[in-house]
């Protein structure tokens, strides 16, 4: 379970890619999710989006870095088409499996 300092910083980075992404699904992963996080640990996030290019993204990853300047975190975002989440090759990985079952939606 996330702590409520990574609670805020979660909510508060969705907040920022939902006012560009409304649509975006958001989860947060990995240790900060699982309450098993050490100080040096980084925040993983997965988002999906209907459909995703480059300049998307970009924006993105600039707004998990400026969240995580103000916020003293460092993401780790990974991001997905619909389409490569629900029916790629990566949505039978162990990854997505993982952010199904144990992922904090944001």
């Amino acid at each position: 379970m996330l702590e409520a300092e990574d609670q805020r910083i979660l909510q508060e980075f969705a907040s920022r890619v939902r006012d560009r992404f409304p649509d975006a699904r958001i989860w947060a992963f990995g240790s900060r999710a699982r309450g098993q996080a050490t100080k040096e640990s980084d925040f993983d996030v997965c988002l999906v989006l209907r459909a995703k290019d480059w300049n998307m993204e970009s924006q993105i990853l600039r707004t998990a870095w400026e969240v995580g300047f103000e916020r003293e975190r460092v993401f780790n975002v990974l991001v997905f088409s619909r389409e490569e989440f629900e029916d790629g090759p990566v949505s039978v990985s162990g990854i997505v499996g993982n952010i199904l079952r144990e992922g904090i939606a944001a």
